[in-house]
């Protein structure tokens, strides 16, 4: 068929193969070149020639777009016979091999077969044998199992909701393009038309709302909204118990969820059960907010949040604060930001969703010593709530905590789009601010709402997506306003001055109240986190410094969360409560060890107790300024003498 195309006509269906959400000719006139005439024409040849060939046909409806329609087993053949295969990246390393066996796993709705996984993938039973006890593994963590049976199949187990979990887990942090791309090459659940129209009612949904949600909240509730209509076609409802979910229906957010249900119920010609609008109720209520404010506004918004939340948000500003060695109790806006993320937050711990922070490894490189004292925030939500966090969700606490220590006034006029809530933009818009003196950030907002921001107010539009805006210069940069971004920006604002690091500091005499030199043990023979972690543990047991109870807790939260925290150093921790006297253990190992995917050498395993006196405070502060100082991190991994790296450890001098 490839010798009858036109290699215009071969573009079209590559663009078309390529975007599984209906595209616009406008948009094809663009990467085409041509007029809108020409490719109207070009369709009509292209459709006539793959309907008389029996591969499907092309799709046109006005105001929504152009796609490809494919008939059922023809697409491998279509997409070989135009040697098409960028969309389409055969999966051949084995966590490729593992993602795309759960992926499948998740979309189909009766078991598959291994020769069927063998074949799709190009490798023998054994291999596909032992990508799936990997796949056993991931699953496990979601109270989930792959259950084999010979002459059956393979499918995946499990409680309805967990399954929602894994998936909500495995495909969240999409934005909505790539989320119509991740559905359309691998769910397949949703036709291109279909997926469109839930988009339309998610955002018409939003309108209802009296806040703006993040467009990384609004993917995530696309496809939370859009599984939830294909699963309970295949009859897998949601079950909630009463006495967990009783309150669900006394929230406004489970208002704006009826009405969505209602939208997808006449669109989808479904009923959609209860328990399920309390889900889609629960994911409102988790969703990460994009909302601007000032000092002007902020006592408003206090008003409007829980006063457990507002008065949570302000001992975790003291606690880290503290730790830190900064007074951070008088920004208002830390406070205003903080309390509006932690809202969602105490919803997503409360009903057990989990949410991916895309910045991780980012903050953990970019500022370790403030990652690693919000970890102690994690104490607070066991006193409030009961509640033990994970990495993602102190990722985004130590984003908020970022923005307030860089936080300074400057004046000139741009707007920041960012499509990750409220955290992470008001990080992007203060780091601007101190890189660029000048400069003036009017407004915050996403993707979706730029068109709404009145042009004569800014001057430039900054921003961490792609996007596609032609009223005012656009400045595409990175979430951490890397050197590029800044050489960039110089062409539109003046008086740039360089970003000023945080002043690290040296280790101060005191901190040797936490550390000990029998707790300092050089070159360990050890090779898993484990064996590290009940060697330390044990040490500590031993002096008197722990109880018995400390090591399982330490295990139970390295279930929970990975605590390493980059530049190659891992804190494991417990709950305070089996601590009885603060304490610090040091391990060097005699090579790096995986420690839940990242390379660790360096580890502490602390046993603080935040009710501990100014002291231990301020010895604390003095740890975590340490981890931010690659030159005696080093100087630690080249040292074989236990007593010279005491000194390092608690004076921190060259």
């Amino acid at each position: 068929m490839n010798d009858i195309l036109k290699d215009r006509w071969i573009e079209i269906l590559k663009i078309l193969l390529s975007n599984t959400y209906p595209i616009t000719i406008s948009d094809m006139e663009e990467d085409l070149k041509v007029s809108n005439r020409t490719i109207r024409n070009d369709l009509d040849k292209i459709d006539e020639i793959i309907q008389r060939e029996g591969y499907g046909r092309i799709i046109r409806r006005p105001r929504v777009g152009v796609w490809i329609e494919l008939n059922e087993g023809k697409e491998k053949e279509f997409r070989d016979s135009l040697r098409i295969t960028s969309s389409y990246i055969q999966p051949f390393l084995p966590e490729e091999r593992q993602n795309y066996i759960l992926k499948k796993l998740l979309k189909v709705q009766q078991p598959i077969t291994m020769e069927e996984i063998s074949r799709e993938l190009y490798v023998s039973r054994i291999t596909v044998f032992k990508d799936l006890d990997e796949v056993e593994k991931k699953v496990k963590d979601y109270k989930l199992s792959i259950l084999r049976k010979q002459n059956y199949g393979v499918e995946l187990v499990g409680e309805e909701k967990d399954f929602r979990r894994l998936a909500g887990d495995f495909f969240q942090g999409l934005n909505i393009d790539n989320l119509h791309n991740e559905c359309g090459n691998h769910m397949k659940m949703f036709s291109k038309e279909n997926l469109y129209i839930v988009s339309e009612i998610v955002k018409e949904a939003e309108k209802k709302m009296e806040i703006k949600l993040s467009d990384e909240s609004i993917s995530n509730l696309i496809f939370h909204s859009a599984i939830s209509i294909e699963r309970i076609k295949q009859n897998k409802v949601i079950k909630l118990t009463e006495d967990d979910f009783s309150d669900i229906k006394s929230q406004k957010e489970y208002y704006i969820a009826k009405l969505l249900a209602s939208k997808l119920e006449e669109n989808f010609k479904v009923l959609i059960p209860e328990d399920e609008i309390s889900y889609i109720a629960i994911h409102i209520l988790g969703s990460k907010l994009q909302q601007s404010y000032s000092v002007d506004n902020s006592l408003k918004i206090l008003d409007s949040i829980d006063k457990e939340i507002v008065n949570l948000s302000k001992e975790i500003i003291e606690l880290i604060g503290n730790i830190l060695s900064i007074d951070l109790t008088k920004d208002k806006k830390a406070l205003v930001g903080l309390a509006l993320h932690l809202k969602p937050t105490i919803n997503r711990l409360k009903y057990g969703l989990t949410i991916k922070n895309p910045l991780i490894d980012e903050i953990k490189e970019n500022y370790p010593s403030i990652f690693g004292a919000s970890w102690a925030s994690s104490v607070l939500f066991e006193k409030y709530y009961g509640f033990k966090v994970n990495e993602d969700e102190i990722g985004y606490i130590a984003i908020h905590i970022g923005a307030a220590m860089e936080r300074q006034k400057s004046n000139t006029k741009a707007v920041v789009v960012c499509s990750s809530g409220v955290g992470t933009s008001q990080l992007v818009s203060i780091r601007l601010e101190k890189a660029l003196p000048s400069l003036e950030i009017v407004d915050i907002v996403s993707k979706h709402e730029i068109e709404n921001v009145e042009t004569k107010t800014f001057d430039i539009v900054i921003s961490t997506i792609p996007l596609d805006y032609y009223l005012k210069p656009v400045v595409q940069i990175s979430p951490f306003l890397e050197e590029k971004d800044i050489l960039e920006i110089k062409k539109w604002v003046i008086n740039i001055e360089n970003t000023k690091k945080l002043d690290i500091g040296l280790m101060e005499d005191n901190s040797q109240v936490l550390f000990k030199p029998d707790l300092i043990f050089l070159n360990l023979k050890l090779e898993t986190k484990e064996s590290v972690i009940e060697f330390l543990s044990y040490q500590m047991m031993k002096q008197s410094y722990v109880e018995a109870g400390f090591v399982t807790e330490v295990f139970e939260r390295e279930k929970l969360t990975s605590t390493a925290i980059g530049n190659g150093v891992a804190i494991p921790h417990a709950n305070q409560r089996y601590v009885k006297r603060p304490v610090i253990a040091f391990a060097t190992l005699g090579k790096p060890i995986d420690w839940s995917g990242n390379n660790v050498d360096i580890v502490f395993l602390l046993g603080l107790n935040f009710d501990s006196r100014d002291v231990v405070k301020k010895t604390f502060s003095d740890f975590y300024r340490l981890l931010d100082n690659k030159e005696i991190l080093n100087k630690i991994r080249k040292n074989n003498n236990s007593e010279e790296i005491y000194r390092l450890l608690t004076k921190g001098r060259k």
